[in-house]
């Protein structure tokens, strides 16, 4: 009986085995060519679906960014590379659609990576494809979302960037973007992208031998950007813009500011491009245009261009003075026409001199013979020491600022230029010349912690972001960077020799007195060529002196720090007071400035 159990059960493995055998035998030999070519028309693509990145909005709401669905045709080399003239001509035909030269290259050269045929295709052309698809087997449609820009965020291009596909260098960079991936590659689009990008789908899908989807392995859906808030005012940004483009001056910056929370409330490069076309895309010709253009509409000089700042660094040096009880508020100093150092003669920018006046006054008139003295007392180093003291020479924001101020001392001189230092280096310092550059923006830093009683903030550009994941608003709050150990007092005599420079008898501001606000600043003339005579007339544009203001309105309870700076502008009386009166008077009628 046991016998026999054992023989059953070596029968039932001896027929299952030749059940599995003959089963192999028939799927490898008998049908192996079937699902040989089954294999070989058919292998898995990973599909990447761009999510839609987060909308932009300005401090009140108001939109400047967002995205919409478009459809593009797209196409992988080797299912259309030996049909490559044949799909030309239907594209042709049939869509109206010209193949470019650099699609047939990349098609030609390539082999498994995605090749886009036309982007953006309208409904009527959609509808073709679909209607014709026989006559563009490999060639596929997909939904990829565009990035639209409001008439708003065309006055602040170089603010927002532009968004594109990542660089070789930036997908080695970062192993979690993906090719297809749409990635901020300027200005707020770029600072910003790890809020607004979201996170791209995926889906692994098998496909036949002529690219159609066949089954679906997985799919991982995409997640939408968070939308984020600026601190920039949009109203704000095109007063600067429609002031400074109705000043005729060709090329400059203006920057506004809240002195108490350095929130950026206006930042504009002039001139400006179309940030709609840049993102979309240029023509050959139009790219030409841009770069070719003398004004450097591509630039943003706000933040990257370096400048001498002239007049408004005496702001630095006057309360340098102060603090070091070089000068007090209320002494005296001839200062004439002329300052002799030796046989060097440095010169008045007023032939009449100034007389015996104190540090308002030398504010009120920018007497640069008073400065010349006082900065020669301080000496370079002091200078430069409070200069970095108010973040001069310093990112108080990595993410924002790309370039810092040249700040020059005996040490840099050497270093750079392999020279020494001489008092004639530490004359021109003092009145904002000399080695000395500075960006637009760090005209702020100047004003700012002079207007907020010494509190050096971190700029702002980000108010409030919407947390996808914890379906909230962030709001983010001001950051200290210091304070200035400068007595209070100092700060308020700064702020009155800025108030004459507008009220005074021989403020150089006269203009802004007629302002509906009352405010205070200070103007600048740096020069770029050295002028054999006082007051030689240059005709040529980009040999005339740069024009700065920097101004804080209202003067009692400051709410804006304003910083205009005209590149080759000839003076800040002729074309940054004008300027920065136009924009102080639009936003008090627009109730901005109450």
């Amino acid at each position: 009986m046991r016998l026999n159990r054992v023989k059953l059960l070596i029968g039932i493995f001896v027929l299952a085995f030749a059940v599995l055998g003959g089963r192999l035998f028939y799927l490898q030999v008998i049908k192996g060519d079937y699902y040989r070519q089954i294999a070989e028309r058919n292998h898995i693509r990973i599909v990447v679906s761009n999510p839609p990145r987060g909308k932009i909005y300005d401090r009140n709401g108001i939109l400047l960014a967002y995205d919409e669905p478009t459809f593009q045709i797209y196409t992988y080399p080797y299912l259309v590379k030996k049909r490559i003239d044949r799909i030309r001509k239907n594209l042709k035909e049939i869509l109206g659609i010209k193949l470019t030269d650099t699609a047939v290259n990349k098609i030609k050269k390539g082999y498994s990576n995605k090749v886009v045929i036309k982007k953006r295709v309208d409904e009527k052309v959609v509808r073709k494809f679909i209607d014709n698809w026989q006559f563009f087997e490999g060639l596929f449609l997909e939904i990829q979302p565009r990035r639209v820009y409001t008439e708003y965020a065309r006055y602040m291009p170089h603010l927002l960037g532009y968004v594109g596909y990542p660089s070789k260098k930036e997908l080695r960079e970062n192993p979690d973007l993906m090719p297809d991936t749409l990635i901020g590659k300027s200005g707020v689009e770029k600072i910003f992208d790890r809020y607004l990008r979201g996170e791209y789908g995926a889906r692994a899908v098998m496909v036949d031998a002529r690219g159609r989807i066949v089954k679906t392995l997985w799919e991982k859906k995409p997640k939408r950007g968070s939308d984020i808030y600026l601190t920039v005012d949009a109203r704000i940004q095109k007063i600067t813009y429609d002031s400074f483009k109705e000043s005729g001056q060709k090329s400059g910056a203006v920057i506004v500011v809240d002195p108490e929370t350095y929130d950026i409330l206006a930042l504009l490069s002039y001139p400006v491009y179309d940030i709609q076309k840049f993102s979309d895309g240029l023509t050959k010709e139009e790219w030409k245009k841009l770069i070719k253009n003398r004004y450097k509409p591509l630039f943003n000089k706000a933040l990257n261009g370096l400048y001498p700042p002239g007049s408004i660094f005496k702001i630095t040096v006057a309360l340098a003075a102060l603090q070091e009880g070089i000068v007090y508020p209320y002494q005296k100093l001839f200062s004439g026409s002329q300052f002799q150092i030796g046989k060097w003669v440095y010169r008045n920018w007023d032939p009449r001199g100034c007389g015996n006046i104190n540090v308002m006054q030398a504010l009120e008139m920018s007497c640069d013979t008073y400065f010349y003295q006082v900065g020669i007392k301080l000496g370079a180093e002091k200078i430069s020491f409070y200069a970095r003291l108010f973040g001069l020479g310093e990112k108080l924001n990595p993410d924002l600022e790309n370039k810092t101020a040249r700040i020059p001392d005996p040490q840099w001189k050497a270093s750079y230029i392999g020279e020494p230092w001489y008092l004639g280096d530490t004359v021109n310092y003092s009145i904002g010349q000399g080695f000395l550059a500075i960006t637009p923006f760090d005209g702020t830093k100047i004003l700012v912690p002079v207007v907020n009683g010494g509190k050096v903030l971190k700029p702002k550009l980000l108010k409030a972001y919407f947390d996808m994941e914890k379906m909230k608003f962030v709001e983010l709050k001001p950051e200290q960077i210091r304070r200035l150990n400068i007595k209070k007092f100092y700060y308020k005599v700064i702020r009155k020799g800025l108030y004459k420079v507008i009220y005074g008898e021989r403020g150089t501001a006269k203009l802004l007195s007629f302002s509906p606000v009352k405010n205070a600043g200070k103007t600048g003339t740096a020069q770029v060529f050295r002028h054999k005579k006082r007051k030689e007339k240059i005709e040529k544009w980009y040999l005339q002196n740069h024009a700065w203001f920097v101004d804080f309105v209202p003067y009692k309870k400051p709410e804006f720090v304003i910083s205009v700076f005209v590149e080759h502008g000839i003076g800040g009386s002729k074309t940054a007071v004008p300027i920065t009166k136009s924009i102080i008077d639009k936003m008090y009628t627009e109730g901005i400035i109450k």
